[in-house]
């Protein structure tokens, strides 16, 4: 299976949601190694217990809330100003819901995805 069938399809809200509500999407790069699919998601300024994460059915979803610069000097520039995030993934089967990682350091969110044993790829010894 491909990275790109393994999580990387977004899914896309109606338009008419789309509107009403409004997401900042975080940057995120996907890996694949035989075992496993990680997602890197650029959170900057984001501590982590201002993230969630959820599994539901077959998509994860990232959301949470980057909070107003918070010091008693004015700003003179905002170019990250407080806002929600949002970023949904859908997984495929060869994902194991049960198996998933995530940590935070430094503004990037690390999601470890497990493959489903059945499903890796192995090695077939010859008699």
């Amino acid at each position: 299976m491909t990275t790109q069938e393994m999580a990387t399809r977004e899914t896309r809200q109606p338009t008419e949601r789309r509107q009403r509500e409004r997401y900042a999407v975080p940057r995120v790069n996907i890996i694949e190694h035989p075992e496993t699919v990680t997602l890197e998601v650029e959170l900057p300024g984001v501590p982590k217990d201002s993230v969630d994460l959820e599994i539901k059915d077959n998509e994860l979803t990232i959301t949470g809330h980057r909070k107003q610069h918070e010091e008693q000097a004015p700003l003179r520039v905002a170019e990250r100003p407080a806002t929600d995030f949002r970023r949904v993934f859908t997984l495929s089967r060869a994902i194991d819901r049960e198996k998933v990682d995530a940590h935070m350091e430094n503004g990037l969110l690390t999601v470890t995805l497990h493959k489903q044993e059945s499903l890796r790829p192995r090695k077939i010894e010859i008699k």
